[in-house]
């Protein structure tokens, strides 16, 4: 966890609760936009996944737009006559009623999909059939320190990283690699 002023800010305003953290916040409103946290290395963040979550984002959401504030979960927006809405206002009415039939079809095909079947589990006989001990695999913070991050390239990711002592880093990375050479060259 950074100890520093910004870092416990940061960690109080938007609820961090599992490292390691990757936030987005619009910097017009200050307001966290989306957030992954807690990843293992049985569930890594790979460099394809960060990639494809980060186009899904910059699809979903443009700077282009004025920023909106969060409505309340279950705020209805005010209906009027379509005769008194603007085309834009028409627009977006017409695509919201589309997106919630989306919704209330995908919800109909997963309450038809359940199956009323009941799944029987048949315990062994033997004692013979009893799982060996499994051997808890090294942790992650010691296969970091070992490993080699290689030289920094001419090209590729560059990523700018905020070290504990509250310097920062900016190293360039080879497109192809995972979080953990990043996690790697910090330890």
């Amino acid at each position: 966890m950074d100890q520093t002023a910004e870092g416990r800010t940061y960690t109080e305003r938007y609820q961090v609760h599992d490292f390691p953290h990757i936030g987005i916040v619009d910097p017009r409103t200050g307001r966290l936009l989306w957030r992954k946290e807690g990843w293992t290395q049985a569930n890594p963040m790979t460099a394809e996944l960060f990639a494809e979550m980060a186009m899904d984002f910059c699809s979903r959401n443009s700077f282009d737009r004025a920023p909106q504030a969060p409505r309340p979960s279950g705020a209805r927006v005010p209906k009027r006559p379509m005769q008194q809405m603007s085309e834009d206002e028409q627009l977006q009415a017409a695509m919201r009623a589309s997106m919630g039939d989306v919704v209330a079809d995908e919800d109909k095909k997963e309450e038809d999909g359940d199956s009323d079947e009941e799944i029987e589990y048949i315990a062994p006989d033997t004692e013979e059939s009893k799982p060996a001990a499994i051997k808890s695999p090294p942790s992650m913070s010691t296969d970091l320190i070992g490993m080699d991050v290689g030289q920094e390239p001419p090209s590729g990711a560059r990523i700018q990283l905020r070290m504990p002592d509250g310097k920062r880093v900016v190293r360039k990375f080879p497109g192809d690699s995972l979080v953990k050479i990043v996690y790697a060259f910090v330890a």
